[in-house]
């Protein structure tokens, strides 16, 4: 993808944290930039004048991508504004730690519906536009959390390690189509949500003992793996997952 072709790409919950830092990197390279959110919609409109001021052209729209009927609407209105839909990134998602015996169905199924369903539909929209094109690529955001479990996170781990088979099968599905379809699964990433920890001596013991690297991860750093596997540069990969984590997890 490069910024003379204005290739267009969505990027879900995409005004804060890790989204916000992809959509920064692309706009560098003058892509045009759906960016979602749910309730909070005053960060979405900073970054998109954020990257707005980096030549790339913005649009804003509210989604619920548990929602089949919400995500159609943001398939239509990207392909009306922008023609086309040359990169989907799944990164919408929600974290909840409690111990497993007070994780509700409620829980359960909220974990569920957000971070897998969501995957799901949003993929299953934007596939046959990528296929009507020519082409395109998703990536999807899980965590080494859905390859390592989480004793205070049962359900987060459940559903983004459903994130990463929901990619092999769907790289399966889109190859034929040239669609590709790719993971990346940060590790301990210096977010506004996760500062605190971090910054906590737990979190500095965790960093210590857990990451060979001995540091957190930068959101910039997550925004480039996206951006890679977007590129032409990575045209033979799909089905894969590309682990963003300082060693945490090596597989």
């Amino acid at each position: 993808m490069n910024g003379v072709s204005r290739n267009t790409a969505i990027i879900t919950g995409g005004g804060r944290g890790i989204g916000r830092a992809i959509a920064l990197f692309l706009a560098r390279q003058k892509m045009n930039l759906v960016l979602t959110y749910v309730t909070r919609r005053d960060p979405c409109e900073q970054t998109a004048a954020d990257v707005r001021a980096l030549g790339s052209e913005p649009l804003v729209l509210q989604v619920d991508v548990t929602q089949k009927d919400s995500v159609s609407r943001m398939i239509a209105q990207t392909t009306q504004t922008f023609g086309r839909i040359d990169l989907l990134v799944n990164n919408a998602g929600i974290l909840e730690q409690k111990p497993f015996h007070t994780i509700t169905e409620q829980d359960w199924d909220t974990m569920m519906a957000v971070n897998l369903k969501g995957v799901f539909l949003c993929s299953q929209e934007a596939m046959p536009v990528m296929a009507r094109q020519g082409g395109g690529s998703i990536v999807n955001i899980s965590s080494s959390g859905g390859q390592l479990g989480g004793m205070l996170a049962v359900h987060y781990a459940t559903s983004k390690a459903g994130v990463i088979s929901l990619t092999r099968s769907l790289a399966r599905v889109g190859a034929a189509d040239r669609v590709r379809v790719n993971c990346v699964t940060p590790g301990l990433i210096l977010t506004e949500m996760s500062e605190k920890e971090i910054q906590s001596e737990a979190g500095q013991q965790k960093i210590n003992q857990q990451i060979p690297m001995r540091r957190a991860g930068s959101a910039e750093e997550v925004a480039a793996a996206v951006a890679f596997l977007a590129s032409e540069e990575s045209a033979y990969i799909t089905g894969q997952t590309i682990n963003v984590n300082g060693g945490l997890y090596m597989g």
